[in-house]
């Protein structure tokens, strides 16, 4: 299970595709997806009437249509998001979104959340009474597997850890969060000392459960615990035709040297025909998780999707293969691209060996554009080094790019805990700031100046001042969701793309 807060729009995709694993070994192991269920769970209690948001309205438009428009997608989001701030109201030092959970003090210290969930009356304590309990004794788990993906799921996977105990269940605590931390980060330490039901593994490794090969390469349909019913006009599927990154080359990428696997192409259609037919009448989209998607792969397997009438969406390095290939994505059900431009500045890519042409990146925009398929542009400001120069190329690049840049992403750069720029911090002018990191407190980044100054302050005022000035990156901000994102973007309506 999953606990808050994901956003509700798509399975998270960690404990799908273990859940899709376990089931293919023949695992009678249930998925249960606990963040759409405490959302839906408040929508349902959100008053109505008058000065308060329409949450009926706003769930059924959400759900209803198979594509949006960006106003009325904003207004409906909105409303929901409305919804959850009043509803945090009632939770001193809480804050729930629908991509976050703040709770009371410091979200990076693990023991003041265990504290403050083991005194008080937590935005989870009536869901959990009131929907899991329930249904934790109709079903009777041998073992429940929690998955923390994300930061903004520690307090609740704290808090439901909590219940699990006092209910006399054995849990395993696991996921990318605590890999991320182990592997990259520091203080992992610190999370097992509150939840000692932690483990390291990358899911084909657990208690009561070993798995020969990758665990992608063999996947059916999760035994799903309850009704797909997810927030999207259209079902989303995550799945990974690969893990690793064939790149693997950045200086800052706090995953390099992970080794590139690939699912095969049989695992793929393996899944796909699993799928039951209740969600195929839906259209599902297809969402390649890839980091990275490598060529041969996805090309590989626009057969099995086209055939099956599937749509999909994945992120792409802006590389020169793909000029000759957006047709034939489009033709076989492409809907988005997201794509790593991340500068428009040379010196500033190969500084940091990205591997990524500004050229290259404009003419795929262009090209993307062309053929039908969205472009979501993801932009990365406050690198060490750069220039106001650099900053102006990047704003050069997006006027050129136009109104085929449909949606963007501002990123501000973080510097990764563990990476070769990291160890490499005084060679590139970097200063990192020790003392300002506290000892108790769990960290994938670090604090640090470079040459002096922090280029994430001028980074963040760019990015609420400046750029939104630029025509072309001011039509595409407008119409880049605030809430949803990626897997709502598919279905937002854009003159010239395909639906």
């Amino acid at each position: 299970m999953t606990p808050p807060v994901i956003t509700p729009s798509e399975p998270p995709s960690g404990a799908f595709l273990l859940a899709a694993g376990l089931r293919a070994r023949g695992y009678d192991a249930g998925f249960l997806d606990l963040s759409l269920a405490f959302f839906r769970h408040v929508f349902s209690r959100a008053p109505s009437g008058r000065g308060y948001p329409d949450t009926l309205s706003a769930m059924d438009y959400l759900t209803g249509k198979v594509t949006y428009s960006p106003q009325q997608h904003r207004t409906a989001s909105g409303n929901l998001s409305t919804a959850l701030k009043n509803y945090s109201r009632e939770f001193p030092g809480w804050r729930i979104t629908l991509m976050d959970a703040q709770p009371p003090g410091d979200l990076h210290r693990p023991t003041s959340i265990y504290e403050s969930c083991r005194l008080g009356r937590t935005p989870f304590s009536e869901f959990w009474e009131e929907y899991l309990v329930p249904l934790l004794e109709d079903l009777r788990p041998n073992r429940v597997l929690v998955s923390l993906a994300y930061l903004s799921q520690l307090a609740a996977g704290i808090d439901l850890v909590l219940l699990l105990r006092r209910l006399g269940l054995d849990a395993t605590v696991g996921g990318s969060l605590l890999n991320s931390l182990s592997r990259t980060g520091q203080g992992l330490d610190l999370v097992r000392a509150v939840v000692p039901e932690s483990v390291v593994s990358d899911g084909s490794v657990f208690p009561g459960f070993s798995s020969e090969g990758p665990l992608l390469g063999d996947l059916a349909w999760p035994n799903m615990l309850e009704e797909w019913n997810y927030i999207a006009g259209r079902p989303v599927i995550p799945f990974a035709l690969s893990t690793g990154c064939y790149w693997n080359r950045c200086l800052f990428c706090p995953d390099s040297g992970r080794r590139l696997n690939t699912a095969g192409i049989s695992a793929l259609e393996g899944f796909l025909d699993s799928v039951p037919d209740q969600i195929m009448e839906k259209r599902p989209i297809i969402h390649f998780l890839d980091s990275a998607v490598p060529e041969k792969p996805l090309l590989d397997s626009l057969p099995a999707l086209s055939s099956r009438g599937l749509d999909f969406y994945t992120f792409a390095r802006p590389e020169p293969w793909l000029l000759s290939r957006t047709d034939m994505l489009s033709e076989n059900g492409c809907l988005m691209l997201q794509l790593g431009v991340e500068s428009g500045s040379r010196n500033i890519l190969e500084r940091f060996c990205k591997g990524i042409d500004p050229e290259i990146s404009l003419e795929v925009i262009r090209s993307c554009a062309s053929s039908g398929i969205r472009t979501y542009v993801y932009m990365l400001l406050g690198l060490p080094g750069e220039t106001d120069r650099d900053t102006e190329l990047t704003m050069e690049l997006l006027e050129e790019a136009g109104d085929s840049v449909d949606f963007i992403n501002f990123s501000i750069f973080n510097l990764p805990e563990n990476c070769e720029l990291t160890e490499r911090a005084v060679e590139f002018g970097i200063d990192i700031l020790e003392d300002e990191i506290p000892e108790d407190s769990i960290r994938l980044y670090r604090p640090f100046l470079c040459e002096g100054s922090n280029p994430r302050l001028q980074a963040r005022e760019l990015i609420s001042r400046v750029f939104p000035g630029t025509g072309s990156v001011s039509e595409a901000l407008k119409r880049t969701p605030n809430w949803f994102r990626t897997s709502h973007f598919p279905m937002i309506e854009i003159e010239g793309r395909r639906n």
